[in-house]
């Protein structure tokens, strides 16, 4: 799942604001095991630095059952079950795009 440069979920984070993206188990639960215990990603890990951004300012996130290789992929790993998963993204004081549906998040593309 890659975010284009400067395409993260618009927030308010002037009032607050923050996005998420959790990963579930296809029965919508929570991974109780995740390998590196993370169970969402967002803009906690961009305010700890945890992601890794690519030279052209995009943001991709690898989301597997596997560990991925590489350390880029492995800091920006969101760990999925071994088969089907649901994804839900948060926004918490939306930005206006958000708000009037003018903002698209990416696709999940799999490779």
């Amino acid at each position: 799942m890659t975010f284009a440069k400067n395409a993260l979920p618009p927030v308010d984070r002037s009032k607050g604001g923050f996005w998420s993206l959790t990963m579930y188990d296809k029965d919508y639960f929570m991974l109780a095991d995740a390998p590196d215990g993370r169970t969402n990603v967002g803009t906690v890990n961009l305010d700890a630095n945890q992601l890794v951004f690519a030279q052209d300012g995009s943001l991709t996130l690898t989301l597997s059952h596997d560990e991925p290789s590489g350390d880029a992929a492995r800091a920006n790993w969101l760990p999925a079950p071994d088969g089907q998963f649901a994804l839900i993204i948060r926004a918490y004081v939306p930005g206006k795009a958000i708000q009037d549906g003018s903002y698209k998040f990416p696709d999940v593309v799999r490779e």
